[in-house]
């Protein structure tokens, strides 16, 4: 996860970060683990979630299971969505230096405490 490696400043800036996946809460925590990452794993296992946020990729898995298109969206401590990206192709993820611009737009007050 490129994110991963720039958590540290992130989380200085205030912004907690949060990764969606459709497999089950065990797996994703594997994951998690395996990762060794800082990211809080979600488990949307019935893809709620991601059919609220509109960024089911249905059959995008190699075997035809449902996954999330790259999505990040920058939420503020109330509730707004700042920024969003999202890209139609599990290869292409938003840029670090993209979402430090959109950190830098986001007001201190309407950071996450």
């Amino acid at each position: 996860m490129q994110l991963e490696s720039y958590y540290q400043e992130i989380a200085g800036r205030g912004v907690a970060l949060f990764a969606v996946s459709v497999d089950p809460p065990d797996v994703s925590k594997r994951l998690q683990q395996h990762l060794k990452s800082s990211f809080t794993f979600l488990a949307d296992s019935d893809a709620q979630l991601l059919d609220a946020l509109g960024i089911r990729h249905r059959g995008g898995r190699g075997d035809g299971a449902d996954i999330a298109f790259p999505t990040a969206i920058l939420v503020d401590g109330a509730g707004i969505v700042r920024w969003t990206y999202q890209s139609d192709t599990y290869r292409q993820r938003a840029r670090p230096e993209d979402i430090f611009a959109a950190l830098d737009t986001l007001p201190a007050a309407a950071r996450v405490p």
